[in-house]
């Protein structure tokens, strides 16, 4: 049963009450207690005033979500309101309500479309509601083509077919049952609630009818109601109801809720049994192992022994128990990556206490693992955690570390006959061939048999996991355990490890003859909606003006600058300012069309080197990235070949990776071919000076002057951007060690916050000496990768590491941070990186100087226009801020198909647009596809704002 708790409405007088003196205490108990007792959804209405309902609205939600997770059911009779206030919750809720009436459901329904959001509809139109059945199902069946005309799913639906005042109309009943039935019986997936006080309205002991009216109503199918969860008469009927009507299967619900309720006639219940020493000092080792006390788990440890303990009960119920509440809580993200690390920590260190008490092989007697990060990639915390809760499982890990060859793998799992799981980790988007092909070769290997092989990492997904042949993906490191327990509880690690999986030998296989080589299956044929007819050679490439000799690299300019100026305002005209690189016709054939999207290898900003001579090429990673005169060459030939089209422009980028902050404060650099590290220079914060700026730094001086020597060789050509700096607790990642960073967060919070803040305060010392280099003369510069430019001091900020930071701590100590930063230029885009950052998007969106938001999926998620990521544009254009999409899913079709949504939702005002680099056919065709159909668009969203 779905239970929408109602306590939370503005016309309950003692809510009214706390709305007009803004008790913010009532609100929040009143929405702890209806979660606590087991609420689905929490109903908040503010029944106030219509200039005043979205403010109250937030001011509730706020408060609810500060004291609970529980999904809100955002409740008003005005669906303006109910738009506005859905960016104001942290994830997908209920909507209350739509109807025929008026313009609600088109006002509602595309806003939650593409969304998770579910909504109540009321069974009545504008004339009220029905009288009868028949009427009441022609308004259910108009609801209905409505959901499908926007692709809304009948489970997303909560339809109420709306109950009258049995004291003025015996039927109330008998009409809301038989509407039950017959929708049930047209959709069994969709919800029927109600609610129930309508039924009671002006009779006596109301809480006999409505209870007796919550039987009756399920029983015709209802499964959905908005009642007081806190009500225990009523929570049991509907408890009993559920397992009378046979939905309850063996009764488990029922009992799980009531089996530690005494009976009312009861004798009163003995006392708690009191703890016996040994059971005490358990339950003090489950505690150190899931609070993360790595300094107490040692003496809890022995002290359990001393005790008498059972070593073996010590290890699997007091540790590994521990362990799995820990994996739970970080898959619910009740805890997050540090909490989860300490615990595992914690429990490394009660093992070592517990070895020498434990039968030989017992503390990993699940089985013998064998972990790494394949080749080319150095990134290993997740792949830590992962070995921390493999070897929480009761597993031998052997971590072979990062950047491991193929043949590393094979002669590790040939050397060690008991390893069962081959755990592979890959973080990055260029790494992914490396995983598939260290996949294929342990599939070929004689071994195969014997052992499963297991992949994940942020770029990884289920459908990658499958073409390449791995027997297993897990998203995080609580399923990885999860996993490679399934293995060993089937018996598998137990058999492969006694060899009861022989070797084989494979014989590879021949291709076959040209003529024995079975057909290519047929294409298929996708339709294409009938606007976007592209066809190459309808196009007119003649009418594209490019520069002459003389005229650089950009001619539109001051339209650039003009439109970007705007954007950064929220006050863009015309079409959204869209980043169109095209290659010209004379490098055309060089291309096989496939999409650029940027990166180190090959390529620059968001463009690729065709045809480049051979004299160009780098002939090490000092001239790659270091020697200017051959820098600026390179690029050269990448302007001389492209047009910039559209708002693109122009602009070097000068990065020795992302981050030069931690090099300017003492760490090193790595530079390889495809991507950079900063190698960890800090073993602890005890004895390090305070981080100040250091003109002297040998990373600091080569790379200002590297940006002097380009931006002299530039001259007024292009752009030499701002090299991506890095802020707050990235930098002390980079010093420290990612692993180390977050114990550091967990175990000396206040010095982390300290350094934090150093970093703060110098990292415009260093953002100043670049800007006064790279400047125009009208004080404005481009920064990085991004493609952006501002009309003054412009920066890109972001905190990867927030990743794996709980929202208290990132509010805490990065939230002023970047408060700080942006209140030092004029113009802010955050770079939002990845799934795991979204849970702070509220308080991201608090900060006044971000001006835009750019989210990335991270390396091969999903592109920036596609409806899973609405969400986020919601609130952030909720908050007032400009967003920056990055387009790449599909064909070119695909891209202008995914970017009308976005448009029509959205809006072209505050929109920027980057494209991956195309034909010079292709450009054309979209500049004017976007002037045609995305000019001054004001988009549904924002018109539901009332902008």
């Amino acid at each position: 049963m779905i239970i929408i708790g109602e306590k939370l409405n503005g016309s309950i007088p003692s809510v009214a009450k706390a709305i007009a003196e803004r008790d913010a205490d009532l609100i929040r108990e009143r929405a702890k207690k209806q979660a606590e007792a087991g609420a689905t959804f929490l109903d908040v209405c503010a029944s106030v005033e219509e200039d005043v309902e979205v403010e109250t609205l937030k001011w509730m939600i706020d408060l609810v979500q500060e004291v609970t997770d529980t999904p809100i059911c955002v409740d008003s009779p005005s669906a303006k309101s109910c738009v506005a206030a859905i960016p104001f919750c942290k994830r997908p809720g209920l909507v209350n309500s739509v109807s025929l009436e008026g313009n609600k459901i088109d006002t509602i329904f595309p806003v939650i479309a593409d969304t998770d959001w579910e909504c109540v509809a009321l069974l009545c139109d504008n004339d009220g509601i029905p009288d009868s059945v028949e009427r009441r199902m022609k308004v259910f069946h108009g609801i209905m083509e409505k959901a499908k005309e926007y692709n809304i799913a009948p489970s997303r639906l909560h339809i109420d077919p709306l109950v009258v005042t049995l004291s003025t109309d015996q039927t109330a009943l008998t009409v809301f049952a038989e509407c039950c039935r017959q929708i049930k019986a047209e959709y069994p997936d969709i919800h029927i609630t109600s609610g129930l006080s309508n039924i009671s309205f002006g009779l006596p002991t109301r809480k006999n009818i409505n209870q007796a009216f919550m039987v009756l109503a399920m029983n015709a199918g209802m499964d959905s109601a908005i009642v007081d969860p806190t009500n225990k008469n009523m929570i049991g009927m509907i408890y009993a109801t559920n397992a009378l009507l046979e939905r309850d299967e063996y009764c488990l619900d029922y009992i799980d809720k009531f089996k530690d309720k005494p009976a009312e006639t009861a004798a009163p219940v003995a006392e708690a049994k009191e703890l016996t020493l040994a059971e005490e000092k358990m339950q003090a080792v489950f505690k150190a192992t899931e609070n993360g006390k790595n300094k107490e788990i040692g003496k809890c440890v022995q002290e359990a022994l001393d005790a008498g303990c059972d070593p073996t009960a010590i290890l699997n119920d007091g540790m590994i128990g521990a362990m799995a509440v820990v994996g739970e809580n970080f898959k619910k993200e009740i805890i997050f990556v540090p909490q989860m690390l300490a615990a595992a920590r914690a429990m490394k260190e009660g093992v070592e206490v517990l070895k020498p008490y434990l039968a030989t092989g017992e503390a990993g007697s699940a089985g013998k693992i064998i972990l790494g990060t394949v080749a080319g990639d150095l990134h290993d915390i997740g792949k830590n955690l992962v070995g921390m809760m493999f070897e929480s499982a009761g597993f031998e890990v052997i971590d072979l570390g990062v950047d491991v060859p193929i043949e590393r793998f094979i002669e590790v799992v040939k050397e060690n006959k008991d390893a069962t799981i081959i755990a592979l980790s890959a973080l990055l988007t260029t790494t992914m061939p490396s995983l598939r092909d260290t996949v294929a070769a342990l599939l070929k290997q004689p071994f195969r048999p014997r052992i499963k092989i297991m992949v994940g990492g942020a770029p990884i997904s289920q459908e990658f996991a499958d073409e390449i042949g791995a027997d297993a993906y897990t998203e995080d490191a609580a399923s990885a355990a999860e996993q490679a327990k399934k293995y060993a509880e089937s018996g598998f690690c137990a058999k492969a490890a006694a060899g009861e999986f022989p070797d084989v030998e494979v014989v590879e296989e021949e291709a076959p003859a040209e003529e024995e080589k079975a057909p290519e299956a047929p294409a298929v044929h996708v339709e294409k909606p009938a606007e976007i007819k592209f066809d190459k050679s309808a196009v007119d490439i003649s009418k594209v003006k490019l520069p002459g000799p003389g005229e650089g690299y950009k001619l539109n300019w001051a339209e650039t600058k003009e439109k970007f100026a705007n954007y950064w305002q929220h006050k863009n005209t015309g079409r959204p300012l869209m980043c169109v690189i095209a290659r010209r016709p004379e490098v055309e054939q060089f291309s096989d069309g496939t999409p650029v999207e940027g990166g180190y290898l090959d390529q620059i900003c968001q463009g690729k080197y065709y045809n480049m001579p051979k004299e160009l090429y780098w002939k090490d990673m000092e001239d790659k990235y270091q020697n200017a005169e051959r820098i600026v060459a390179r690029y050269r030939y990448f302007c001389d070949t492209h047009a910039f089209l559209g708002e693109s422009f122009p602009n070097l980028n000068i990065d020795f990776g992302p981050g030069s902050t931690a090099a300017y404060l003492g760490s090193d650099i790595g530079f390889k071919e495809d991507t950079v590290w900063f190698k960890k220079c800090l073993d602890g914060w005890d004895g390090v000076p305070k981080l100040t700026f250091d003109p002297e730094n040998k990373w600091f001086k080569k790379h200002l002057q590297l940006a002097k020597d380009c931006r002299a060789l530039a001259k007024d050509d292009f752009y030499v951007d701002m090299p991506d700096l890095m802020e707050n607790i990235d930098v002390l990642a980079s010093l420290r060690g990612a692993q180390d960073t977050l114990f550091d967060l967990l175990d000396e919070p206040e010095k982390v916050g300290k350094r934090i803040q150093e970093v703060t305060d110098v990292y415009y010392e260093y953002y100043d000496r670049f800007y006064d280099v790279i400047k125009d003369k009208d004080g404005g510069n481009a920064y990085t990768v991004f493609q952006i430019w501002g009309p003054g001091r412009t920066v890109k900020l972001q905190c990867d590491f927030s990743a794996m930071m709980a929202p208290e701590d990132f509010r805490k100590y990065i939230q002023p941070s970047l408060r700080t930063q942006s209140e030092n230029v004029d113009h802010v885009l955050y770079h939002l990186d990845g799934p795991a950052a979204i849970k702070h998007m509220d308080a991201l969106m608090e900060i006044e100087g971000i001006d835009a938001l750019q989210w990335t999926s991270g390396d091969a998620g999903p592109d920036g226009t596609l409806p899973d990521w609405d969400v986020i544009y919601d609130k952030a254009i909720a908050a007032g801020k400009s967003i920056w999409v990055k387009v790449y899913s599909g064909e070119f079709e695909d891209w202008i198909r995914n970017v009308d949504r976005i448009v029509k939702k959205y809006g072209s005002h505050s929109l920027f647009l980057l494209f991956p680099e195309m034909s010079m056919e292709q450009a054309v065709y979209l500049l004017d596809y976007a002037d045609k159909n995305w000019s001054d668009v004001k988009g549904t969203f924002c018109e539901s704002l009332g902008r």
